[in-house]
């Protein structure tokens, strides 16, 4: 079925076996089935609504709105949202339900919902069972981690988003089980590594593309249990060793070695899909995942279709940085969900729609901030009966008005669009976002008074003539001139690496990161080795050599 983009306006098409998959996934209240309509947006606009929910990169200093403590939060104080400690938000003290609202057939379900959400309080950031770990965000079970985005299980890991199981680690995104490792990408099993892009089992590399199985290696580029080589070529232990100490010491012959690593990679063929493990997949950049179609950046996904950036989960669409989801549908931010759609924020919980915020309910409708809820419409509490008569009715109202079967618009968002991660993939000038009705977010937080500045191209190049004292500096990154800090544990692991020091900010080093990776568009080619048809992320006007998997295969073992 084609159609125009409701928003865009491009042509796109839900093909029959998405229809069959939406039947599937159609919400059952009392034993009947409610329809979810086709969608109304393309894929891509799916997207961009979803990720202007999500705020990864700023942090704020903010007031618990019951104990009045100090807290580091996603919201920022001018918001007026309520926010919470974890204390106060976890504790027996107050209960969401205490905000309900009876909902008014008068009014569209978003103008109500939004008034909702503005009145209860919130977590004041996410993140549980980590120690020292104030400035992360959607993450777990971590230890000193700093400026962080969806890690689990790490230690001393800073600047980073998507990163699982690391240790001293800086500026990495989508990696697992790395060591003494910097600005990496799609890399797993890697010890001491710098500036990798989809490596595995490296040791000792730096500049490296599609590796696997080395050590000593500087600015590789689909090798296989090499070692001691420099762009692609064998070279002494010595070579090696001089080689490496240059690109850490001299920005120029690391700029110019960078260079060639760039025409060297446009030498060697690429796959039409990375992928690790995976079978019967479509899309980029899939691990160990089966039955994936339009999945990019996903992680042991089973029978799922456009999906994006997520851990473990098994049918479900339109997915956005979710773990352990089951039977789900055009949701995003959830852990533990199931059998729900168009949610957001929600976190073991099971048969939601249109709930933001939720831990461990079920059963509810237009919810926000519930604790183990279960037959709550718009935070009022009902029985099993009046829930299931009065849902059905909600719906028939929202279809109507025509906010039915689709995630929330960017327009009721606790974000402004350039504070969230759509900002990153789908860029707007201010007078953009607000032409659509979206919100823009003006605040700054402001840098500690006193201190010193330098400009980033100021700073020594080798990291053994950077003295202590520049903690006490603010930095003027290199081009935008946005000002960071650095923290000790840093400069402590810069030092430790001999890395030098970073001259553009955080943010900045994260995005070129992310969005090093493909666009998620697919288009078709031919193998040039054995002209069989396929479907890639790279464009056709693009200079990479693209084998189907066979010959890529082929080519690398």
């Amino acid at each position: 079925m084609k159609q125009s983009c409701a928003a865009c306006k491009q042509q796109f098409e839900t093909s029959t076996e998405d229809l069959a998959f939406i039947k599937r996934l159609s919400p059952m209240i009392a034993g009947k089935t409610i329809a979810i309509p086709p969608p109304t947006h393309c894929p891509t606009c799916r997207q961009q609504r979803r990720l202007a929910f999500r705020n990864d990169s700023n942090y704020y200093k903010n007031t618990c709105s019951s104990c009045k403590k100090q807290v580091i939060s996603i919201y920022s104080p001018d918001k007026g949202i309520p926010v919470l400690c974890h204390e106060c938000f976890w504790s027996d003290n107050w209960n969401a339900l205490q905000y309900g609202k009876v909902f008014d057939f008068s009014r569209p379900f978003a103008e109500q919902f939004n008034a909702l959400k503005k009145s209860v309080p919130r977590l004041c950031i996410f993140n549980t069972q980590s120690e020292n770990s104030d400035y992360t965000v959607h993450s777990s079970r971590n230890k000193n981690c700093y400026m962080c985005s969806s890690i689990i299980d790490d230690e001393n890991v800073y600047f980073s988003d998507f990163i699982f199981h690391c240790l001293d680690c800086i500026d990495c995104f989508s990696c697992e089980r790395m060591e003494l490792c910097n600005s990496c990408i799609f890399s797993e099993d890697c010890y001491n590594g710098d500036w990798l892009k989809l490596c595995f089992n490296l040791t000792d590399a730096m500049f490296c593309i599609d590796c696997k199985g080395g050590s000593k290696l500087l600015g590789c580029v689909g090798l296989r249990n090499a070692s001691n080589r420099i762009l692609n070529k064998e070279v002494t232990p010595e070579e090696y060793e001089k080689t490496r100490h240059r690109l850490l010491t001299d920005s120029k012959f690391r700029q110019e070695f960078q260079k060639k690593v760039e025409a060297l990679r446009l030498t060697i063929p690429v796959p039409h899909l990375w992928e690790i493990g995976s079978e019967n997949c479509t899309g980029n950049y899939l691990f160990h995942s089966k039955n994936v179609h339009n999945g990019y950046n996903a992680k042991h996904f089973e029978d799922c279709c456009y999906a994006y950036e997520g851990h473990r989960n098994t049918d479900c669409m339109d997915l956005m940085r979710s773990g352990d989801g089951e039977l789900l549908y055009d949701c995003c931010n959830v852990i533990d969900l199931k059998m729900s759609a168009f949610c957001n924020l929600t976190y073991q919980c099971d048969h939601l729609l249109y709930c933001d915020n939720c831990h461990g309910c079920s059963d509810c409708f237009g919810c926000f901030g519930l604790k183990k809820a279960k037959y709550c419409i718009f935070n009022t509490q009902f029985t099993k009966e009046e829930y299931e008569a009065l849902v059905p009715k909600i719906i028939a109202h929202m279809e109507k008005t025509g906010e039915w079967g689709s995630f929330p618009s960017a327009a009721i968002s606790s974000f402004g669009y350039n504070e969230s991660k759509a900002s990153e993939w789908y860029p707007l000038t201010k007078e953009e976002v607000l032409k659509r009705g979206w919100q823009w977010s003006d605040y700054e937080q402001s840098l500690p008074e006193g201190l010193k500045g330098i400009d980033a191209e100021r700073l020594p190049e080798d990291i053994k003539d950077v003295p202590d004292d520049i903690l006490n500096y603010t930095i003027h990154a290199e081009g935008s001139g946005k000002p960071y800090r650095l923290i000790p544990q840093e400069l402590a692991l810069y030092r430790k690496k001999g890395l030098p020091i970073p001259r553009q900010h955080p943010r900045e080093r994260i995005l070129k990161l992310s969005t090093v990776q493909n666009r998620h568009t697919l288009y078709s080619r031919t193998c040039p080795q054995c002209k069989k048809q396929i479907e890639t992320t790279y464009a056709p006007d693009r200079p990479e050599i693209v084998y189907c998997e066979e010959c890529y295969l082929k080519e690398v073992y």
